[in-house]
């Protein structure tokens, strides 16, 4: 499996999705009314321009799932940022499924990754929102860039 890459035109940003990062995307898309919604986090390396998807988190035993919900576990996601920094690999966003063939975000979904781009102490312009849908990879996806002044930028 190759990467996967999308680009951002407004900030000049490409994003590569690594194989590990889609197998587990792949792995917890919700295919059946009594799959739950799961989620993580994305960590790779950012290089002038082009950012690269290593891994995703997810999902977590102190998540909260429902079928048509996801609350992760803020104190788990923050040692997972901290093992994951130590390992040379930056947060790079979050990442959660919806039980729709095309997935799109909700106004939940834009708050809480504007919320995380504002709090969060960070060198990077933004972060990115991935959803994953019912449908194949990448008619399935979800991805949006969000900024610290609140502009969401969809990548695919």
């Amino acid at each position: 499996m190759t990467d996967n890459e999308f680009t951002l035109g407004s900030v000049a940003l490409n994003v590569s999705l690594r194989p590990m990062a889609i197998r587990t995307f792949e792995a917890h898309r919700q295919m059946h009314f009594w799959h739950r919604e799961a989620g993580g986090q994305l960590f790779g390396v950012t290089k002038s321009g082009h950012w690269t998807v290593m891994e995703a988190t997810g999902p977590r035993t102190d998540d909260k799932r429902g079928r048509f919900s996801f609350w992760p576990s803020r104190a788990a996601e923050q040692k997972e940022i901290e093992a994951y920094h130590a390992r040379g690999l930056e947060y790079l966003g979050d990442w959660h499924t919806h039980p729709e063939s095309r997935p799109t975000p909700s106004l939940k979904d834009i708050d809480t990754i504007q919320d995380i781009v504002r709090k969060s102490q960070h060198h990077l312009p933004g972060f990115l929102l991935c959803i994953i849908g019912r449908s194949e990879f990448t008619a399935g996806l979800w991805m949006s860039f969000h900024d610290r002044v609140g502009v969401t930028t969809r990548l695919a």
